[in-house]
């Protein structure tokens, strides 16, 4: 799709965010752990380079709260997206596969039943609640992810999140 063509989507997108910012956020009821981005990794970094911490390698298998912001992306993933402590836009179409992304990125899993699923950027801080997996994991086209976070099913249930052929897939071609 021309990039002109966007145009036409930007309110559907701002209304898309608010409701997907609704979706996701989480109030904290205090029965998941809260967990920072500036948690990752030990301080300071030593000779070996980024460690994960010990409070981030005790969070894995437990349920998390934490806010970011989405990585945009010009071809968004179904049933994926990633998120990190700052806003960062990717652009795969010019450089190829973006490697450059912050050291404490959180690959978000949306539930199998929405594999098909693209959710749109949100441009502001979200909340995220989930199941944290912590450890190098290796995905079907060698992305490869050290930290995880499987959304509840629900988590997107109210949001604009769609099978890709449903107008949701926003991804342009050059």
């Amino acid at each position: 799709m021309p990039r002109a063509a966007h145009s036409g989507w930007r309110p559907w997108l701002a209304a898309a965010g608010l409701l997907l910012a609704a979706a996701l956020a989480v109030a904290d009821d205090g029965a998941a752990l809260t967990l920072k981005f500036s948690d990752f990794h030990r301080q300071p970094v030593g000779p070996r380079g980024l460690e994960l911490s010990d409070h981030l390698r005790a969070a894995d298998g437990r349920a998390v709260r934490i806010v970011g912001y989405m990585v945009a992306s010009e071809a968004p993933q179904p049933g994926r997206f990633l998120f990190t402590a700052r806003p960062v836009r990717m652009s795969e179409h010019a450089d190829g596969d973006a490697d450059d992304l912050p050291p404490a990125t959180v690959l978000v899993l949306l539930d199998g039943a929405q594999a098909d699923h693209v959710v749109p950027h949100q441009a502001g801080p979200i909340a995220l609640s989930g199941t944290l997996s912590v450890g190098r994991r290796e995905a079907g086209d060698g992305q490869v992810s050290w930290v995880r976070l499987q959304l509840p099913a629900d988590a997107t249930r109210r949001a604009f999140a769609r099978p890709i052929g449903a107008g949701a897939n926003l991804a342009h071609t050059h």
